[in-house]
Order: structure tokens, then C-alpha cells, then sequence
């Protein structure tokens, strides 16, 4: 079996799924191309409420989002570090990415996809579907 890929998968694209209820299919995509999710609280809190507020799930149902999510990643803590992303808000993936030796980062934030300097390869959710 083939040593699994380190990655982190931004919070916009997890949501982007599980607004759309689609979260398996993106838990899918992630088995299949033997990935190794890395994940932390922040990241989770930030899935949560775009939930709530920009999909109006319930409470309940974005914690059962949250629950199926934890299960399939690895949550990590990573310092505060890194401060050179183009957006400040990003600098905790930068971080987790970093901390945590992930090659790539999975995101549709075009700022990142755009970042010749990331430390990781940046890589659309395209990507991981016609990786399969």
C-alpha cells in the first residue's frame, strides 16, 4: 500500500461541499487518492459557521458535519508562525500545511492558488477529482 499524501484541505472547500450535501462524495475523493487530512480546531469553527450563516443549516446539522469531517481528518495545533501569506487570515493554513510536512494544500481561494512562494503545492478541488 502506498505511503498516504499529507494535506490540508481549506475550510472553503469543505464547505463548499457540505453546503451542498456532498461531503461523502468529498471524503470520497479523498480516500480514493490515499490523502492524510490534516485539520485544526480553527479550521473546523470556521466550516461550522459558514454553515449557519451562509447555508442556514441548523445548529445540529452543521455539528453533524463537523463530526463526520473529525473523523476523517488528524487534528493538529499548529503555532502561529508564519506571517507571509497574501491574506493574514490564511497564515493558520500556511501554518497547519507547514507544522505539519503536507505537500499540498486543496483550496478554491485563488489568492493561494496564485502564491508562488507557499512552501506546499497548491492544488484546486479539480484537481483531486480528476486525480481518481
Amino acid at each position: 500500500m502506498p505511503i498516504p499524501k499529507k494535506c490540508c484541505i481549506d475550510s472553503c472547500v469543505w464547505v463548499k461541499y457540505a453546503g451542498h450535501l456532498k461531503t461523502t462524495t468529498l471524503l470520497r475523493h479523498i480516500s480514493k487518492n490515499n490523502l492524510l487530512v490534516y485539520a485544526d480546531n480553527y479550521l473546523l469553527s470556521e466550516i461550522h459557521e459558514a454553515l449557519i450563516t451562509g447555508f442556514n443549516f441548523k445548529i445540529s446539522d452543521a455539528d453533524k458535519i463537523i463530526r463526520l469531517i473529525s473523523a476523517f481528518v488528524i487534528i493538529a495545533t499548529p503555532r502561529n508562525v508564519y506571517r507571509m501569506s497574501k491574506d493574514a487570515k490564511d497564515n493558520y493554513l500556511y501554518d497547519l500545511c507547514i507544522q505539519n510536512s503536507c505537500r499540498y494544500l486543496i483550496t478554491i481561494d485563488k489568492e493561494i492558488l496564485a502564491d508562488k512562494n507557499a512552501p506546499f503545492i497548491r492544488k484546486s478541488d479539480a484537481w483531486l477529482k480528476r486525480r481518481i
